[in-house]
């Protein structure tokens, strides 16, 4: 063994590291769990789980005077511990944080804050794969301040949260490429489907101004419903959970092996859409034969009618607002067949369809290969904090600051 090396509880270790409980180098605030009466409709914002997550954007406000740390501040540190876990960034004005949110101030001398970020990440990553991919109910605050960590003298925490943070910029980038073309795709939809392709005749139509050559039609005059239940022993079989929400993706299935629970039997080419809350957005355009369970509705396209037209068609805006006003339940919302029957289209000729899905289409194969790439970064990170925060791999302190950025590491031997 190297002398540049050291065995400790946490194993093989750099020398000149030191082993220190989380509680020793920081401090983790709890957020303030509120009332309902004690919210207010103006005021300071409160950080909901949600704010931090971008799954929702309506902030709640509080007028109550509270000790200074349960407030954060642009820059601050917080962390997410139940439901969603993990470490984020606080980009806004003065607030409130939330109960299952910790704010965390670190101890400048023995740790900075931007290594502190990735070390929680990497501890989350760690606690997550542990689970065996089973709901964490919850992280508690005396088991975080309690966990030891591995720490490098200051300087080497500098290069590795520059390195660290490089990644992250890449990641930014693509992010913002991916919600770019998000959005081309929403315009391009909006558009192509309601107006076509190079079209100078219109006519009037309940729907508004047409293309001459369109039709209005019903959905139900351009698909079908399909209820076919699925007899074959085994195969693959898709859930609502394997369809993520608003791009279209399967992201898993199940395999099938004659369940008792009946299930519906669709085919390459058919469209998969979640009836429960079906405004998550939840789509598919099927790649292979299968069955899928009964929050998933079929469709299935008829004669004169591109299956990949359908596809996109059901994604409008106006196709999901459809289906969610005349959806039942208060709590689970669902749509139903005799609901989306009744959404009224316009409907171009089967060579424009074929068209239109084409350029689309394009759209689609850019957004799978931004995704794509996302993703090769986003596990390039996760191999390289494990390296970087265990010490199995160093940084060169003698380098400057654009070689560090750059990705300029020493391997051990």
């Amino acid at each position: 063994m190297s002398d540049d090396y050291k065995v400790t509880e946490l194993g093989l270790i750099p020398s000149n590291w030191k082993i220190l409980k989380q509680g020793e180098i920081a401090t983790f605030f709890n957020g303030r769990a509120y009332k309902l009466t004690e919210w207010e409709q103006t005021g300071i914002p409160v950080i909901r789980l949600q704010n931090l997550t971008g799954s929702g954007t309506e902030y709640y406000y509080s007028n109550l005077k509270l000790p200074e740390h349960q407030y954060c501040y642009s820059g601050d540190l917080l962390y997410m511990w139940s439901a969603t876990f993990g470490p984020v960034w606080w980009k806004g004005t003065k607030a409130i944080y939330h109960y299952h949110i910790w704010k965390i101030e670190v101890n400048a001398k023995k740790l900075l804050k931007e290594f502190h970020y990735y070390l929680l990440d990497e501890i989350t990553i760690r606690m997550k794969n542990q689970s065996h991919g089973s709901t964490m109910l919850h992280v508690t605050k005396s088991g975080m301040e309690s966990l030891k960590v591995a720490l490098p003298p200051l300087p080497e925490q500098q290069k590795i949260a520059e390195i660290l943070s490089t990644v992250d910029e890449k990641i930014e980038v693509i992010e913002a490429q991916i919600n770019q073309t998000t959005e081309l795709k929403k315009g391009l939809m909006q558009q192509l489907l309601t107006k076509g392709i190079g079209h100078t005749k219109f006519k009037d139509s309940p729907l508004g101004k047409i293309p001459k050559c369109w039709d209005c039609k019903y959905f139900e005059d351009i698909a079908l419903n399909v209820s076919t239940k699925y007899k074959e022993r085994n195969g693959k079989c898709v859930e609502l959970e394997h369809l993520e929400q608003n791009t279209g993706k399967l992201i898993g299935y199940d395999d099938y092996e004659n369940k008792s629970s009946l299930k519906t039997h669709f085919q390459k080419s058919d469209i998969l859409f979640g009836k429960l809350r079906p405004y998550l957005r939840k789509f598919w355009y099927s790649e292979f034969e299968g069955c899928c369970t009964t929050e998933l509705m079929v469709f299935r396209s008829k004669d004169n009618v591109d299956s990949k037209f359908l596809f996109y068609l059901v994604q409008l805006e106006s196709f999901i607002l459809h289906s969610v006003s005349k959806s039942f339940g208060t709590k689970m919302p669902r749509t139903s067949w005799a609901i989306i029957k009744k959404y009224y289209l316009a409907l171009p000729p089967l060579k424009e369809q074929r068209k239109i899905s084409s350029i689309l289409s394009l759209i689609d194969d850019k957004l799978i290969c931004l995704t794509s790439k996302k993703e090769r970064f986003e596990n390039f990170k996760k191999g390289l904090m494990q390296q970087l925060l265990t010490g199995k791999l160093r940084v060169n302190l003698n380098s400057n600051t654009h070689a560090a950025k750059s990705g300029e590491l020493q391997p051990t031997s």
